[in-house]
């Protein structure tokens, strides 16, 4: 009775943020068709060719093969070894289930579990790699859209607000690969010691302990080489992002500059970061939509590229993500999910598992 009473104030939250997810996606698409002919985006639809649709999903393929290759040089070592490639890709898959079926990115927490239970690596650990990733991902194109916008012609609007990106992530990145989070941890660490004995010196070590794993999941200095194979691989993926929507344009008869594919791709994927409904039914057209028609595109065929390319790309990933699933479930994990052992006397700090 305790138990289900406490989990009421959680039960609630959730509800709340789905439903603030659901009003910002009906708002999103309400912007998206007011001024637009529907029966002409559905024509648009019926009527695209199957051949780019078919290298789209190629293309799409190899998209996340590279996304999944580079999670695996931000994660952990194991043994000093690099989680391979096939062992990240099927959590991955289910992160991206999770992400089209749930609100809030959720399958990015789901995936840095699943894979640390799966490893025998440490969750906190890992999931400080999925939010490297994520910075990295972002930070990459936040640089990419700069020139973009420039040589697109882009209204002044976007190209002020792709500047401003750019600075961002450029300093971003900078104290990322530069400084990392090894000065905080230091000073929680330092900090859990100067509390002596009881029951909050014994919290504060555990936290300080799952914070550290956590900073070597992110990374330091010592990780800038991998870190600057991840943000080349993000380039790699993101130039991957732009040629499915032009090969979704291509689809439907209209030809694309790269320059605008390029900032179409990029905008949309920065309008998935507004909180929506699951699969950012909403936010991406909106987004990708307000760009093409900033870029000179009709209305009509700008959300009917954006409906295909948002359709082409979240259901086959969803797909494979609840096969990835069920495989998972058939399969036994290499050892116990990974839990930072109580220290030894004298030692309020923990070993770090699973440290690069």
């Amino acid at each position: 009775m305790a138990s289900r009473a406490g989990g009421r104030p959680f039960d609630r939250q959730r509800a709340g943020m789905a439903l603030l997810g659901l009003g910002i996606s009906a708002v999103a698409m309400w912007l998206c068709v007011r001024s637009i002919d529907i029966g002409e985006v559905a024509h648009q639809l019926g009527h695209a060719q199957a051949g780019p649709l078919v290298l789209l999903v190629m293309v799409l393929a190899v998209q996340t093969a590279v996304r999944a290759f580079r999670w695996s040089l931000l994660l952990p070592r194991r043994d000093s070894r690099r989680i391979a490639t096939r062992r990240t890709l099927p959590p991955m898959l289910v992160g991206y289930l999770g992400n089209a079926t749930l609100p809030a990115r959720m399958g990015e927490p789901v995936r840095a579990l699943l894979l640390a239970r799966r490893e025998n690596l440490a969750v906190a650990a890992t999931f400080g790699s999925v939010v490297l990733e994520r910075v990295v991902d972002t930070a990459t194109l936040a640089l990419i859209l700069l020139p973009a916008a420039w040589m697109a012609g882009a209204p002044r609007w976007i190209l002020d607000a792709a500047t401003l990106a750019a600075v961002v992530a450029g300093v971003v990145l900078a104290v990322l690969s530069l400084v990392g989070l090894a000065g905080p941890a230091q000073a929680i660490d330092r900090f859990s010691r100067r509390l002596g004995q009881g029951r909050a010196a014994t919290l504060m070590t555990g936290l300080a302990g799952r914070f550290r794993e956590f900073a070597m999941g992110v990374g330091a200095s010592h990780r800038r080489p991998a870190i600057l194979v991840a943000a080349l691989l993000s380039v790699m993926a993101w130039a991957m992002d732009a040629t499915l929507i032009w090969l979704a344009a291509l689809s439907l008869g209209i030809t694309l500059e790269p320059a605008h594919a390029i900032l179409i791709a990029g905008v949309a994927a920065l309008g998935t970061a507004v909180p929506s409904a699951p699969g950012y039914v909403g936010t991406y057209e909106l987004a990708a939509t307000a760009t093409a028609v900033a870029l000179g595109v009709a209305p009509e065929a700008a959300l009917a590229v954006a409906i295909l390319a948002h359709a082409l790309t979240l259901l086959p990933m969803a797909g494979a993500g609840a096969v990835a699933l069920l495989a998972i479930q058939r399969t036994r994990p290499r050892g116990a999910a990974v839990a930072s052992p109580a220290p030894a006397d004298g030692d309020p700090s923990p070993p770090i598992r699973g440290a690069v």
